[in-house]
């Protein structure tokens, strides 16, 4: 006979559900990194831009060449808001994924225990039955010896 968990498949999808939440939780760091990643590049070109104007700046100064230079650095500063935003909303949804992730892992850890008491206690009482048993066997080996040494007693008698 051999051990079977009552919960084994409620065990199994709670197990799946941890590791989807995980695997949510990976998606939202990478998209954080992403996202962080273009908001880093976003700044080192705005930086370039500033280098750019205040060199033109120190030489010949032309107007258009400005304005172009101003209305990119402001649809840069705008990606970069854009982006600050997008990295808080994922921020806020990865601390949401992590606390379902926790629960998740609290779900499992509960199930896992719940296994090994239930395994604890169904070997338990397989050596209780083995020793039962074994305590039975005894019992009739020595009632059937007892038999027979009075059998042979009454036929020494004879």
């Amino acid at each position: 006979m051999s051990f079977q968990f009552r919960f084994a498949s409620l065990l199994e999808l709670r197990r799946r559900q941890r590791d989807e939440a995980g695997a949510a939780v990976g998606q939202a760091l990478e998209a954080i990194s992403k996202i962080q990643q273009q908001r880093g590049d976003i700044e080192s070109e705005r930086k370039q831009i500033r280098m750019d104007t205040s060199v033109q700046l120190a030489g010949r100064l032309s107007v258009d060449r400005l304005l172009t230079h101003g209305r990119y650095e402001m649809q840069l500063a705008n990606q970069a808001e854009s982006l600050l935003e997008t990295d808080e909303q994922l921020l806020q949804a990865l601390a949401q994924r992590q606390r379902r992730l926790v629960e998740a892992e609290a779900e499992v850890k509960r199930f896992e225990r719940l296994e090994e008491r239930e395994r604890v206690a169904f070997h338990q009482e397989l050596r209780r039955r083995e020793q039962h048993e074994s305590d039975d066997a005894a019992g009739r080996r020595h009632s059937m010896a007892n038999h027979h040494r009075n059998q042979r007693r009454e036929s020494d008698r004879l």
